[in-house]
């Protein structure tokens, strides 16, 4: 199972030395971006993501959470991103955000809420890189995984081809399910930063079984 560890769970202070610590052992990192409207949080700009570019060759998989996507995509892209996630719900035309990502030189990621039925997902497979599927509600920390992720994992598997990962929820007792329901990776937070050896708790996700996604 592949990691695309989340920097919103990192010593906000000391990102760089995070950064360091576990990407040798990475797959990418997740940034996160929200601008107080859709989530109640303001987290993370383009100049970081310029920032972490500089620092280091890992994919970049930025969420946006954002009234105006198509404006943000551009804006992440331009200094870095190689993967953006948009939600259905703050896109005008998600058919347009996602060629538009892609257009762009982008992987196009679609965010599947907790609460959306995947079936409009698996309408969308034909724009889609990488599905990304919350296992709780966006923007909310600290809160156990949705019981029916697993199977809705097992609903994309049925219809989709592309890689699928799961944000949210992610500990210690749950991975094994999803890995088993047929995730390709997760987004995990403090499930790497506060483990004592968070190479190491990148290592134990690795080893779950998984099908390979795309890097």
């Amino acid at each position: 199972m592949q990691a695309y560890v989340s920097l919103w769970s990192a010593d906000l202070l000391d990102l760089g030395r995070a950064v360091d610590l576990v990407g040798p052992v990475a797959d990418g990192f997740h940034v996160d971006v929200f601008d107080g409207h859709n989530v109640d949080e303001l987290l993370f700009g383009p100049d970081l993501v310029a920032a972490l570019r500089r620092r280091t060759d890992l994919l970049l998989d930025v969420h946006l959470n954002v009234t105006d996507p198509d404006r943000w995509a551009r804006r992440f892209i331009d200094v870095g991103a190689d993967m953006v996630t948009v939600q259905t719900r703050p896109c005008p035309d998600v058919h347009a955000t996602l060629d538009a990502i892609r257009e762009q030189g982008a992987r196009a990621s679609l965010g599947v809420e907790v609460d959306e039925p995947v079936v409009g997902a698996v309408a969308l497979a034909g724009l889609v890189d990488r599905y990304l599927l919350m296992g709780t509600a966006i923007g909310i920390k600290g809160v156990g995984l949705d019981a029916a992720t697993p199977e809705r994992i097992r609903e994309l598997r049925r219809s989709v081809t592309r890689p699928v990962f799961v944000d949210g929820g992610i500990r210690a007792h749950t991975v094994a399910g999803l890995a088993a329901a047929g995730a390709d990776g997760v987004i995990p937070g403090s499930l790497v930063f506060a483990d004592a050896d968070p190479v190491a708790a990148i290592g134990r996700l690795h080893d779950l079984p998984g099908p390979t996604a795309v890097r």
